[in-house]
């Protein structure tokens, strides 16, 4: 079958009226209808610095128009036009175009692409004789662009040739996709342009690619590749505007800028062209199909596949992509074990950075990368890797993932990891510690997944509970590593076994869970009246709600109305020195508990909740020696693990003073002290309650065990713990003389003290030395006096201002001179002192003396002559203006008072 052809020329061939452009030759079966089509794609302009008289050698260097064009009914017009002389009349010179039409669906003979067809031998110049076609049964191959051209072509287009290829790939993917629009000084190299898209495309696609060689004015053109020269009628500015273009000016003019996303399949094209294997793109096509049948990422895949096959070096995307197809493809690839190893040898031996894309491809393909044939191949790869583990631990941001994707392959290809090791396992165990952290899931999975990495991970976790917040990770054993061996890990397993506890955490604060005695009760404010200021129930000079008149609310049997015995205090006759001090006397009145009544609820802090309906709390104490049996028999004994079972089971909260008080029994001191436990047990002596029964024992016990030894405590928490136990020595009556002068001195290098021991020492204290029996030593109330200690001193106030005192003083004329002769010490030492001593002779002395009988005012006398000096005298000078008030009591019928004191 032959090929329907045409002729157009300017050349008259019927005389000169006839002359000028038309068909001088059309095979019969031509559509008549085409015609005039076909002479819109097939006329010629020359270039436009043309001469307009060429010779014969001017004529071979005009440009060909060689272009193939499709036809409104879906045939194809393939022509092409030459200058073939001077025109007539002006005109811009005589051509002749030589055309044949393919049919829709057909191509040419022989299965020759368009391009093939270039400068043809079987084209002709001129119209044939007699204005009938030749027969044309196909169109022989000039092989004027042969591979060797082509490659020498694109080595000289080389900064071209990537842009050039990534517009060519979308010509058939998109139906709006630009036009091409190529600059060259030849049209010629036009052709080869055109080869070069025909060759990388399947011959599907090359057999329908549409183009021209040659165009004066490409704005007019319709062809996808548009050759043109640099004088044709074309401006940049606005073609550009019109985003119909991309634009590849090959002369030095301006070309359209780079996409904005690179094309991998460009970029392993290039690389194939220059490394001379054009025959791959064949073999892409020809295995998978056309490419509009095809994933695109996939295609890119496949063809870096090949060109890493064939050895030619890729950047770190081709790699990337040739080994995902590679990744993707393992279970149906063709390719044999030879073509295997020259691909993954070309895949280590690298060449530029790699990206972290390429490591996780790599890591993906690690079992193979690690397979004996590919030891010797894969050496550039295990010095790259060595260097991006580096550079992975030394960078924070690094992403966990990615570390880990390294580790895998490093794995598989034997690279020591032992430097990048710690900085991992830290990353990880971060990581799982982090409740937040979204790289906990791919943690676990690594775990599951490198034995070595998880024992890495489990001592390193072992380490930070001995260390650190245990709790975090007691949790984390139960939630994400159940089951996991513990053994060796002493720690570990206490956190364990402290998950697998049936009692959960607790917050033992009052108020969010179990209480622990810290509530005071309604309105029992702990400290409420324990500040250097006056308290509620003293006015603005600080002598309490009676004023200097001494009258107090009383209940009906004559006590105190806020809870408290009148009675309490100490009964006793004896002899009172000139110093205000007594000696001998039986006890009649102490607490039931063996201490001075403070005034205070009874609310220890180290008993129970105080709330009839709370729970019982679990004993902490029989919790810590259960995790510690938790840990290996060898480490049970092991200070950290002390430490790490004393942090879960109190975490953030105060160690009680009981509980102190047990731990110290039970546990040698020296392993507190080896396991920096000291600061919670000198915090539960520091912060007990006014009235906890054993925080004076506990400081004791601490200021003479190992615990504190080291220089744990600071010089304020010494003197703090010294004036605790003094407290306790003071209530219990075992304070050696001169307690008061090392009160003041302590109180000082104690400064700020605690308020709970500030309270319990000042009441103790000033209760001492309103105590008969013992008497107080010496000098006692004098060192109080002249130290001008405020607080101490309104203590004392407060505490003589007391019914228990007042009580005392009316039923024991006894105690009524060791008053007298007590708030007689030391006048005009200090404002203060004679202010409250003034106060408790008006107000708590006088009223009572008023009302006792004839009989108990001499016996104060005769106490005080027995004193000696000036007192009994003094003691005639004070009271003489209270006889009127005792003679008014016989008048009312008072009833005598025994000599020591009302029963």
């Amino acid at each position: 079958m032959n090929l329907q052809q045409l002729h157009y020329t300017s050349t008259a061939i019927t005389g000169p009226d006839s002359s000028g452009f038309r068909f001088t030759a059309a095979s019969p079966e031509l559509p008549i209808t085409l015609l005039g089509e076909a002479e819109q794609v097939i006329g010629y302009e020359p270039p436009s610095d043309a001469p307009d008289c060429p010779s014969t050698e001017e004529l071979a260097g005009f440009p060909v128009a060689f272009s193939h064009n499709r036809l409104s009914d879906g045939s194809r017009l393939l022509c092409r036009t030459i200058r073939t002389g001077p025109g007539r009349g002006g005109r811009h010179g005589n051509f002749h175009a030589h055309a044949v039409r393919l049919p829709e669906g057909g191509g040419l003979p022989g299965g020759l692409l368009p391009i093939e067809a270039w400068e043809s031998p079987s084209w002709a110049d001129r119209t044939p004789d007699g204005g009938s076609p030749q027969p044309l049964a196909a169109l022989t191959p000039a092989r004027r662009i042969d591979k060797k051209g082509l490659l020498d072509f694109v080595h000289a287009r080389v900064d071209r040739l990537e842009a050039f290829l990534a517009d060519v790939r979308t010509l058939f993917r998109t139906p709006d996709a630009p036009q091409l629009l190529v600059i060259e000084r030849d049209s010629a190299h036009i052709a080869y342009w055109v080869a070069i898209a025909s060759a990388v495309m399947p011959r599907e696609l090359a057999d329908r690619l549409t183009f021209t060689t040659y165009t004066r004015r490409p704005m007019l053109a319709r062809q996808q590749i548009v050759g043109v020269l640099p004088d044709a009628d074309f401006d940049y500015a606005s073609a550009a505007a019109q985003h119909r273009y991309r634009i590849h000016d090959c002369t030095g003019g301006t070309s359209s800028p780079a996409r904005a996303e690179r094309d991998p399949w460009a970029a392993v094209a290039a690389r194939i062209w220059l490394a001379g294997h054009p025959v791959l793109f064949a073999e892409a096509t020809r295995r998978h199909g056309p490419v509009l049948g095809r994933d695109a990422d996939e295609e890119a895949d496949h063809l870096a596949a090949l060109a890493a096959r064939e050895g030619i070096p890729l950047d770190s995307n081709g790699r990337t992509a040739a080994g995902r197809w590679v990744r993707d493809h393992a279970t149906r690839d063709t390719l044999d074990t030879p073509a295997r190893s020259r691909l993954l040898a070309t895949l280590a031996a690298g060449g530029t950075d790699r990206t972290p894309e390429e490591w996780t491809v790599l890591a993906a393909l690690a079992q193979q990368l690690g397979a004996p044939t590919s030891r010797t191949a894969v050496a550039p790869l295990k010095r790259d890797l060595q260097r991006e583990l580096e550079r992975a631990a030394e960078a924070p941001s690094t992403p966990l993932v990615r570390f880990l994707t390294l580790l895998r392959l490093a794995e598989a290809l034997r690279v020591d990891r032992s430097g990048v090791m710690p900085v991992l396992t830290a990353r990880l165990t971060a990581a799982l510690l982090d409740d937040a952290s979204p790289d906990r899931k791919v943690v676990r999975a690594a775990l599951d997944a490198h034995p070595a990495l998880r024992t890495s991970v489990l001592d390193a976790l072992d380490r930070t509970a001995a260390t650190d917040d245990p709790r975090p990770i007691a949790r984390l054993l139960a939630a994400e590593l159940p089951g996991a061996d513990l053994t060796g890990r002493p720690h570990l397993r206490v956190a364990a076994a402290m998950a697998a506890d049936s009692v959960p955490f607790v917050d033992y604060s009052y108020g969010r869970g179990y209480d622990y005695g810290y509530d005071y009760g309604p309105g029992d404010d702990a400290d409420a009246d324990f500040d250097d200021a006056p308290d509620e129930d003293e006015d603005e000079e600080g002598y309490g709600d009676g004023g200097r008149d001494g009258s107090r609310e009383l209940s009906p049997d004559g006590g105190r109305t806020d809870g408290r015995d009148a009675d309490t205090g100490r009964h006793a006759t004896g002899h009172v020195d000139s110093g205000g001090h007594h000696s001998g006397g039986p006890e009649t009145g102490r607490h039931p508990t063996g201490r001075h009544s403070t005034g205070r609820h009874d609310t220890p802090r180290s008993g129970s909740t105080g709330h009839p309906d709370a729970p019982e709390p679990p004993d902490r104490p029989d919790r810590l020696y259960a995790l510690i049996r938790a840990a290996d028999p060898e480490h049970q004994d092991a200070p950290s693990v002390l430490r790490t079972a004393y942090r879960l089971v109190w975490g953030e909260e105060p160690l009680l003073s009981t509980e102190a008080v047990a731990l110290l029994a039970a546990i040698p001191a020296g392993s507190h002290h080896a396991a920096g436990l000291a600061q919670p047990f000198v915090h539960a002596a520091l912060e007990s309650a006014h009235d906890d029964p054993v925080a004076p024992g506990l400081a004791k016990s601490l200021l003479k065990s190992a615990l504190v030894s080291g220089g744990e405590l600071t010089p304020r928490q010494r003197a703090a713990l010294l004036l605790l136990e003094l407290a306790g020595d003071l209530e219990s009556d075992e304070a050696l003389p001169g307690y008061t002068a090392r009160i003041v001195g302590l109180r000082r290098q104690a400064a700020p003290l605690e308020p709970g021991i500030e309270r319990r020492l000042s009441v103790s204290l000033a209760q001492r030395l309103l105590c008969l029996d013992p008497p107080p030593a010496p000098g006692e109330l004098p060192d109080l006096i002249h130290s001008d200690d405020r607080f101490l001193l309104h203590t004392y106030a407060r505490e003589a201002r007391g019914d228990a005192v007042a009580g005392q003083v009316r039923r024991m004329p006894t105690y009524a001179a060791v008053c007298f002769v007590a708030w007689h010490t030391a006048p005009d030492v200090s404002e203060l002192w004679d202010e409250i001593r003034t106060d408790l002779l008006a107000s708590v002395l006088r009223p009572q003396v008023r009302r006792m009988s004839t009989e108990d005012i001499e016996e104060i006398r005769r106490c005080l002559r027995q004193v000696g000096g000036p007192w009994a005298e003094m003691f005639h000078e004070w009271d003489r203006f209270g006889v009127l008030g005792r003679l008014s009591g016989r008048w009312r019928g008072r009833p005598g008072g025994c000599k020591h004191g009302r029963s």
